[in-house]
């Protein structure tokens, strides 16, 4: 397992595709409590075809290390930047799911001339969109419900804020069933892979003894007017079900050259449930 070591930081990360260096390169960035496996065998390994795809676990997840500080958007966008000049990586396509794509856009406005292209999927930004309560998501009283239906008791309430350890919760409950709905077109799913029971101790060890709780939660970095300046091509992808189509929607509106694809039937975690699809708007970002 390659490791970096860079300012007291250990990052674990995986190369796949060609290994010559020439490029194009594209890094793929997961989220909050998951790891490089994430995109691994649906999205990493099909892109390694035509790519250089480099894969990361950031700062206190997976086996990167857990230090007890430093886990601002700016943080880890120099975390990215030390691997991608260790790599000798001068320009890359940057993809990025839900706070991963906090990290790419974040890094993206710091260094522009270093980003090929940024790919944005299902991410909420502060700027463009305030927190919603589960009462305010167009789809929780369906999925509530069915829910229920399935003998799940202690949901929680319908004020509480959709963050990552609300979604994380949910996933853990529905844990018996891939279907919440009748049919896969009324999927509302919010489900990821899950963390297993380690990358679960992880994560709660992330929040309890390190400084992540709070600083994760800063997106101060991120304005929209650094979102009007973006020159890159932007592609905001986006599940039909999701609670963050709000940003969606006025990245569209903010952002110079942002395109939208929208995953059917899905929810926030729609590359790791629709990898194919993901797979399809992707690639035809890429090379159109």
């Amino acid at each position: 397992m390659p490791k970096l070591e860079t300012d007291g930081v250990t990052l674990h990360y995986q190369q796949l595709g060609q290994q010559s260096g020439a490029g194009p390169d594209l890094v793929l960035i997961h989220g909050l409590g998951a790891n490089l496996a994430f995109w691994y065998l649906g999205i990493a390994a099909k892109l390694a075809e035509n790519y250089r795809v480099i894969i990361y676990d950031l700062r206190g997840h997976g086996e990167s290390s857990m230090p007890p500080a430093g886990y601002t958007l700016p943080d880890m966008a120099q975390d990215l930047q030390h691997l991608l000049q260790y790599l000798g990586v001068k320009r890359a396509h940057l993809v990025g799911h839900s706070f991963g794509a906090r990290v790419a856009l974040c890094y993206t406005m710091l260094h522009p001339q270093q980003v090929e292209t940024l790919t944005l999927a299902d991410a909420q930004f502060t700027c463009l969109q305030p927190r919603i309560r589960l009462k305010d998501w167009p789809y929780w009283q369906e999925w509530q419900q069915q829910l229920r239906r399935q003998g799940v008791v202690n949901l929680p309430a319908d004020n509480e804020i959709i963050d990552f350890p609300l979604l994380n919760h949910l996933n853990q409950v529905a844990s018996t069933s891939d279907q919440l709905a009748p049919s896969p077109a009324q999927r509302p799913s919010l489900r990821q892979r899950g963390m297993g029971r380690k990358g679960t101790a992880n994560w709660e060890r992330l929040l309890s003894q390190t400084t992540a709780r709070q600083e994760l939660e800063d997106q101060s970095p991120l304005s929209v007017e650094g979102l009007q300046r973006l020159e890159v091509p932007v592609l905001a992808m986006f599940g039909e079900y999701s609670h963050c189509l709000p940003s969606c929607w006025e990245l569209k509106a903010q952002v110079p050259h942002c395109e939208v694809a929208i995953i059917p039937g899905v929810g926030h975690f729609h590359p790791a449930l629709k990898p194919d699809q993901f797979l399809h708007h992707q690639v035809k970002f890429l090379t159109q």
